[in-house]
């Protein structure tokens, strides 16, 4: 049993390791599981499946030293139970809240004013910017009506094809 406690442990520190390692070089470990749990939808996430082996493993091999493997194997596995939980309640359903708030339904930006960056010329472009949840954004432009805006000119936006603004004079 304790080789089995081991595995389960350098299994998640490996990965552990490699995911940071790697993580940001290779997005092979950002993926997301659904699985049903009495009718609600819960995420099954590899960070959370490497801190319930880690935590297994660790705590069963430290658990096993001071009790009989009967009752260290159903402590870690609650221990890793545990740790998995409240990692997901308290970092990464936060975490992931917070990366989605920042993001901007494009069709909710009709109607919402902005100001020209660069010159909007006849029949050209120019550039837009506009404030939105505190975040400034800069996107190409062109005039609704194909006809030239000032720099610093207020606009409103009309809509948006193929990430260009239409804009006209507010």
């Amino acid at each position: 049993m304790n080789t089995v406690l081991w595995v389960f442990f350098l299994v998640g520190v490996g990965y552990t390791v490699i995911a940071f390692l790697l993580g940001e070089v290779i997005n092979v470990f950002d993926f997301d599981t659904e699985f049903e749990i009495g009718g609600s939808q819960m995420p099954l996430k590899p960070s959370v499946i490497a801190a319930f082996v880690t935590v297994f493993g660790g705590s069963g091999l430290l658990l096993s030293r001071i009790m009989p493997y009967y009752a260290s194997v159903p402590l870690a596995g609650l221990l890793g139970i545990a740790v998995a939980f409240l990692m997901l309640r308290f970092i990464i359903i936060p975490l992931s809240k917070a990366q989605n708030t920042s993001a901007v339904e494009v069709q909710s930006l009709i109607g919402h004013k902005a100001k020209v960056t660069e010159k909007i010329f006849q029949g050209g472009y120019g550039q837009i910017t506009y404030i939105v949840n505190g975040n400034t954004h800069h996107s190409p432009a062109k005039a609704g009506d194909g006809g030239e805006i000032a720099r610093g000119a207020s606009v409103e936006i009309l809509y948006i094809q193929e990430n260009t603004y239409y804009v006209k004079e507010a």
